[in-house]
Order: structure tokens, then C-alpha cells, then sequence
């Protein structure tokens, strides 16, 4: 890793290169170039994650995402723009706020797909996970009915558009015009629609006076005012992406967050 992270610096004249992030395969660096100014430098041996991540960026030119300004496949390189002050959208304490600013950027960063994987491939894959590794008969059930939530809404709702799939509150930073670019992106296909789940998940880390299930509850209900989708379908996909992220956990061998569970199943809407 350290061999590339030196090809790259040599390559775009970068100073000050420090890490964000660093695994044996893949790292995160911040970085500052003379001609780009504040950049962001990621380096992975899997392609294909960083392949996705560019054909989103490179086609929304900066609108509400950070700049993608070099991208080589073959070395694995992608240098980015580093959004300052960078502030997470979590810092904003208005709830009606983050809905208001996430269902903005929201609207505006779907681009037409091209081939690729798919969010139901992504609950194929927990399902076939859950059939091999033999997990408890009650997990592996919320993974089939989850999966054929995403069904549902593959059938429903026919656009096919390059989705972030992780459009949450950390990955939407603050400019300093005061407007929201997201980094991080997926690059994953399917219905818009499948991109609100992922933020109301982590509504549940956020300070609220209310229960977790009211709370949820009350930003359903805004994220369907803001943008037009029932707010039933919006409640189902909270169920979705709260079993997706659990038995990703369990993937990587962490404890699946029972709570979560119970919330995503108490939802009671339309």
C-alpha cells in the first residue's frame, strides 16, 4: 500500500498526505495538491467498488457531490475533492432540517443507469448468505421477507437510476456556501425510492425526545411530504435496510442490534 500511496503522490504532486483510512487492500487519504487544492486520495485493489463510485461522481460534475478529478482503473486510483468545512449533516439538531437538505440533494443526484449490480442483488446476496451460514431461523426470515420487499418496489417503481446506497447523515457534508455535497457513493442500481432507507436509519443515532419508533414514525411521515413517495412503502424500506445492515454485520462478525430489529418491525404506517 505504501508503494502506491508513493506512485500516486509522485504522480499528482501531492503534499501532506495523511491517512483517513487504511486496510490491507484498500486506504483513504487526505491530501493537498498545488493545482487541486484539498483533495481526497483513495486507493483499492478491488476495482469495481471504485469503478461505481466514479461513474456516479463523474456524471453529476460536482451538483451535489464532491469532484471527481482523476480516476485511473488499472492502478486503482481515485483523487476526489475534499469538501470543506465538511461539517456532517448529523451536527444539524433540527430533524426537519436534515429531512428538508437530505430529500434536496436526494432530488437532484440520480442519474440514468447503466448495467451493474443492482440493491436486489444486494438482498439476494444476504439471503444466500443467511441459506449457507446457517444463521438463526428467525434472521434468515427477515432476510426473505426483506428481499421480497425489494421485489416489490423493483416491480412498482420502474425507473433504474444510479443510486448512492448510503446516503446517510455522515456521507452529506457541508460547503462552505451552505449547500450539502454527499461523498461515498455506491453507485448501486435501482428505483430512487431505495435511496431514503439508509438515512432514516440513521435517524436512530440522532438525539430525539421521543421513542425510536415515534421518531421514525414523524420522519417517515416528512420524508414522504418531501418527496412525494407513500409513506407505507417508505416504512417498508426502513424494514428492508435495517435487516440489509444487520446481516452485513453478521457478515463481518459483528453482533446484529437487536433493537434496531424490534424498531424496524413497530413501524405502523398507512
Amino acid at each position: 500500500m505504501d508503494s502506491k500511496r508513493n506512485n500516486a503522490v509522485r504522480r499528482w504532486g501531492l503534499k501532506h498526505c495523511e491517512v483517513i483510512y487504511q486496510h490491507s487492500t484498500k486506504a483513504v487519504f487526505s491530501a493537498e495538491s498545488e493545482q487541486l487544492g484539498p483533495v481526497i486520495l483513495k486507493i483499492d485493489g478491488n476495482t469495481s467498488q471504485l469503478n461505481s463510485e466514479y461513474r456516479m461522481l463523474a456524471g453529476l460534475s460536482g451538483k451535489h457531490s464532491c469532484k471527481v478529478y482523476a480516476y485511473d482503473e488499472s492502478a486503482g486510483f481515485l483523487l476526489e475533492e475534499r469538501i470543506f468545512p465538511g461539517t456532517v449533516l448529523r451536527k444539524e439538531s433540527s430533524l426537519e432540517k436534515r429531512i428538508r437538505i437530505f430529500s434536496q440533494v436526494f432530488r437532484e443526484i440520480h442519474k440514468p443507469a447503466e448495467e451493474g449490480e443492482t440493491y436486489l442483488d444486494w438482498l439476494e446476496q444476504i439471503c444466500e448468505y443467511c441459506l449457507r451460514n446457517h444463521v438463526p431461523e428467525e434472521m434468515a426470515d427477515l432476510a426473505f421477507r426483506a428481499r421480497g420487499i425489494c421485489v416489490e418496489m423493483f416491480v412498482k417503481y420502474s425507473d433504474r437510476l444510479l443510486l448512492h446506497g448510503d446516503l446517510h447523515h455522515d456521507n452529506l457534508l457541508l460547503r462552505t456556501d451552505g449547500s450539502y455535497a454527499m461523498i461515498d457513493p455506491k453507485g448501486v442500481v435501482g428505483p430512487a425510492i431505495l435511496d431514503l432507507p439508509r438515512f432514516l436509519l440513521n435517524e436512530l443515532d440522532t438525539d430525539h425526545a421521543c421513542s425510536d419508533v415515534q421518531h421514525i414514525e414523524e420522519a417517515i411521515q416528512m420524508l414522504g411530504r418531501q418527496t412525494g413517495y407513500p409513506e407505507e412503502d417508505i416504512g417498508k424500506l426502513f424494514f428492508m435496510e435495517t435487516v440489509l445492515a444487520n446481516v452485513w454485520c453478521a457478515e463481518d462478525g459483528d453482533e446484529i442490534n437487536g433493537h434496531e430489529i424490534e424498531v424496524a418491525q413497530s413501524i405502523r404506517i398507512g
